[in-house]
């Protein structure tokens, strides 16, 4: 079993980055995603992935942070994945605030016989590569320095001058590190494969201290609005602070009579309608006023707007009228 771990910051775009890469190597991987919280929203994306006829298989760890807290789980996770399932190819996907370092160190003891790590990979957004930087330098370097491949991610309309400052940075950090520097999307089918092919020869982790305990996260599941203007204030309350320091924001919602998919990472939202029905919304970062939060999602106090979120999501099953 060959694992791979694809790393990066908070909304970075590992999970499209993922998807991506199983469409452009045409495998069909177990995928371990450490959720931060309680939430699934990344899984469920991950499982609408097209692979054909064959089923893709996400296992969700969402006890805790597969880093520290619950690294022994997590072992034990990833051996279950190899005697009962034994796949060619393992992707991890860890929570954006998770250590590479320590994920890497963690997975040394069962690197043996038929078990193999491939060199990791970050997924960073050069847009927002200073502000990260500056504001959870432990973290950020941490992920970079023990990455073996650096990929660029929502650089599309990038300046060069912002990309070229960008790995010039990441080369002072890790100046062995592969960077592509051009959107992924752009690269070969060949490229795309010799990630899957590139085993670690020697592991050397980089050490950085720890920061990881700074976020916090709210997982609401029962949030409900009446038109997309309350989301759209919502995400721009975000961005100003309003509910404390959040740095990343996800969820689908139900918004009058559909469903809508938001997402909020690096000073940007974007809202797109949802195939989903689940309901569930996630907000991670720093001193989050919950109260505030879950006052604007129509979830507090208990009430009409709960009753009416989940009256929503059943009869949409059904394909019946919305009665309030």
């Amino acid at each position: 079993m060959n694992i791979l771990i694809v790393s990066g910051f908070l909304g970075a775009g590992k999970t499209t980055f993922i998807k991506e890469l199983i469409r452009r190597t045409d495998t069909n991987p177990v995928i371990l995603e450490n959720e931060y919280g309680d939430n699934s929203i990344d899984a469920g994306e991950l499982r609408s992935t097209d692979t054909g006829e064959k089923k893709l298989e996400v296992l969700e760890f969402m006890e805790g942070c597969v880093c520290c807290t619950m690294k022994d789980s997590f072992v034990n996770s990833v051996l279950t994945v190899f005697s009962g399932l034994s796949p060619e190819y393992l992707i991890i996907e860890p929570t954006g605030v998770g250590k590479l370092g320590n994920i890497i160190n963690n997975l040394k003891p069962i690197l043996v016989g038929n078990v193999t790590l491939l060199d990791p990979i970050v997924v960073i957004a050069p847009r927002s590569y200073r502000q990260n930087m500056s504001e959870f330098e432990t973290l950020y370097k941490d992920q970079i320095a023990n990455a073996k491949t650096v990929v660029f991610s929502k650089c599309e309309s990038e300046s060069p001058e912002v990309l070229e400052e960008t790995k010039a940075a990441i080369k002072k950090i890790n100046p062995e590190a592969d960077i592509l520097d051009g959107h992924y999307t752009l690269q070969s089918d060949e490229w795309w494969k010799g990630l899957m092919s590139l085993s670690s020869e020697s592991i050397e982790v980089t050490e950085t201290g720890d920061d990881t305990g700074r976020f916090s996260q709210i997982t609401i599941d029962s949030a409900v609005m009446e038109n997309p203007a309350q989301l759209i204030s919502l995400l721009e309350d975000c961005l100003r602070g309003e509910f404390g320091h959040v740095v990343r924001a996800k969820g689908t919602i139900p918004v009058g009579n559909e469903m809508l998919r938001f997402d909020l990472a690096d000073g940007l939202y974007t809202i797109a309608d949802s195939p989903m029905d689940s309901n569930q919304c996630v907000f991670i970062g720093e001193y989050l006023d919950k109260n505030r939060i879950c006052r604007r999602l129509g979830t507090f106090p208990e009430g009409k707007n709960v009753a009416f979120a989940r009256n929503y999501v059943n009869r949409q099953k059904l394909q019946l009228p919305i009665s309030q």
